[in-house]
């Protein structure tokens, strides 16, 4: 297969895989926020679903988390992982510490504070801007 086959190829699947996870990441916020804002029969969003989205999250931080510290390799995750390091460098270590506290909150069914959205927010821009990132690469081969 020609490199440049072979680079569309990784690129393609790799944009997909980010789009299915950014997907994911996606339903699982609006169905949680809309639980919290007392509006869970919107968007076809059910109070049952919640536990469900609860889970998704957790694989979702667990993945994130084993990626980012090096003990796994998840194509989805490794572009996430870069740019959740990339932030700052410095304050990891805390940063997945404050994960693995939100990881518990969930897997336990506490409630969700704004703090915990204002962090899954930005967990979801930065793998919107990994999925951005993979559509320029397709372009430019």
């Amino acid at each position: 297969m020609p490199a440049v086959m072979h680079g569309f190829a990784y690129t393609s699947y790799k944009h997909q895989s980010d789009q299915e996870l950014l997907s994911r990441l996606s339903n699982a916020l609006l169905v949680l926020k809309l639980h919290v804002q007392g509006r869970a029969g919107q968007q076809h969003a059910k109070a049952q679903d919640v536990p469900q989205q609860r889970e998704t999250l957790v694989a979702f931080l667990d993945d994130l988390i084993a990626v980012t510290v090096g003990g796994a390799t998840k194509l989805a995750f490794a572009g996430l992982a870069d740019r959740f390091v990339q932030v700052n460098p410095a304050d990891v270590p805390d940063r997945l510490a404050e994960l693995r506290r939100l990881r518990q909150r969930l897997a336990s069914g506490q409630a969700i504070r704004d703090h915990d959205f204002r962090i899954l927010d930005s967990l979801q821009a930065l793998l919107e801007a990994e999925a951005a990132e993979d559509v320029r690469s397709l372009y430019r081969l």
